[in-house]
């Protein structure tokens, strides 16, 4: 009888720890995904940074370079044209109309195979009825694409009016 009742006190012990380290197994491997979560949120919030940045610097150049009138023309980010966007500046200021006139105008980048591995991501600048696309090339050249924008982008693609290539821009 009293050797019964040992066997029974033993098996609710390894019960009790078998459960209790399965608890304690899942709660660190909750707190671990938590951390992993939270490292690539912030991950992305540098990547998104970083391409701000590099964007602005391209703008800065483009307009310098081309002399490009910001008074005439918007400029339009490359992350301004996603969906649900809170992190860039000019986001607030664009309209449906334009997100879909810059965003052909990004699309015809790639029909014109004009982006290269290596380029910075380019920027827009919008016009009432022209898209100028600027991008800084890997190997220090800044193209200046024009596209004429002033037709239904959703019904007619744009249509590259001038490409402009400065040579070793700094």
């Amino acid at each position: 009888m009293i050797l019964m009742s040992e066997k029974k006190k033993s098996k609710k012990i390894i019960i009790s720890a078998s459960i209790l380290t399965l608890l304690v197994t899942l709660l660190v491997g909750n707190i671990v995904y938590a951390k992993t979560m939270q490292s690539q949120q912030e991950m992305k919030k540098a990547v998104k940074a970083k391409e701000i940045e590099v964007a602005q610097n391209v703008s800065d150049l483009a307009i310098k370079t081309f002399d490009i009138d910001t008074k005439e023309y918007k400029i339009v980010f490359f992350n301004d044209l996603e969906e649900v966007n809170t992190d860039s500046a000019a986001s607030g200021n664009i309209t449906s109309n334009e997100k879909n006139k810059a965003t052909a105008a990004y699309v015809m980048l790639g029909t014109d195979q004009i982006l290269k591995p290596g380029d910075k991501l380019p920027v827009c600048f919008l016009g009432e009825n022209e898209a100028l696309i600027a991008i800084q090339h890997n190997d220090g050249n800044m193209s200046l694409i024009k596209y004429d924008v002033s037709k239904d982008v959703s019904k007619n693609l744009p249509i590259k009016a001038d490409h402009i290539v400065k040579k070793e821009v700094k």
